[in-house]
């Protein structure tokens, strides 16, 4: 199957008019007609209904919509790699990590990338769930993130994280989640979408100590919450790690800590063994050989 037609499909799904689709793409309107005659001819099947005034996607179109984009992407991807080592370079590493781990990546990844110059780095920020499933489908190489339970993963322990109840500075009446029911404060939480792992834990401990707060702010972003809490507006459930870019001139609040198991939890270096992987492992080489100097 000619890459191009797929392209041609796909500018003219995303467009929905043969003559926006054929400018974008740089060709004639009558090309772009014939490749995609050409692609309809090979599945068997039409993948646009066209009326005077507009084409759109036929049922068999928008079914197979999603199937063209990975295709081509694949393909793109594919080519990236056939070009670059053509250049000399070995690859790219895929590294997954959540803000826990960001005082790890940030004294190996500069070390990484002058000793294997050959590799490209990516890195993507991304929950542990997401990295997790990430691992195990080959879209990430290495991931940083909270232990996993998934036996398929290969997991190497490099610190602890820990939920913490944070309050207004002012607020001395606050020290502890129990108080948070007696409170005229709101009490910030992350969305699932944010973390589902947060939001769990936040679950399990709220309900151990039967806290009822007064309402429940939702929040996306770490520095948000924190920033609320700092103008004396709400106390936050908040992961420690997410403090440590603060100054501590900036700290205008109590850090109190909670006293549950779902509150402290393994952070560290998760990789899938499962078939060939150049990338992942020279990364996890040099990784360890890096614990070693420490």
């Amino acid at each position: 199957m000619d890459m191009e037609h797929l392209r041609a499909f796909l500018f003219l799904a995303e467009r929905g008019n043969f003559s926006e689709a054929a400018r974008d793409m740089g060709i004639s309107q009558p090309s772009l007609s014939k490749k995609i005659r050409r692609l309809e001819d090979v599945l068997g099947a039409a993948l646009f209904l066209r009326t005077t005034h507009q084409t759109s996607l036929s049922a068999f179109g928008r079914n197979f919509l999603d199937d063209a984009r990975s295709l081509l992407d694949h393909s793109s991807r594919v080519m990236d790699r056939g070009q670059k080592l053509a250049r000399g370079r070995a690859g790219t590493i895929r590294v997954g990590f959540t803000f826990s781990a960001m005082e790890w990546l940030s004294a190996v990844l500069p070390q990484f990338a002058q000793k294997e110059s050959r590799f490209d780095i990516i890195m993507e920020d991304m929950s542990s769930g997401e990295q997790e499933t990430a691992l195990k489908t080959g879209k990430i190489d290495v991931g940083f993130m909270r232990r996993s339970q998934e036996e398929s993963l290969s997991f190497l322990s490099l610190t602890h994280e820990d939920l913490v109840l944070l309050v207004p500075y002012e607020r001395t009446d606050i020290t502890s989640l129990e108080d948070i029911s007696r409170s005229d404060l709101p009490l910030v939480r992350f969305k699932k979408e944010f973390s589902q792992g947060i939001y769990d834990r936040t679950e399990q401990i709220l309900q151990a100590h039967a806290v009822q707060p007064v309402y429940t702010l939702w929040f996306n972003e770490s520095l948000s919450a924190i920033q609320v809490v700092r103008s004396g507006l709400a106390c936050a459930m908040i992961h420690r790690s997410s403090l440590s870019i603060l100054p501590e001139t900036e700290k205008k609040f109590v850090i109190h800590p909670i006293r549950h198991p779902a509150a402290r939890w393994e952070v560290g270096m998760a990789t899938c063994d499962a078939g060939n992987n150049p990338a992942r492992d020279v990364f996890r080489k040099e990784f360890s050989a890096y614990l070693m100097r420490q």
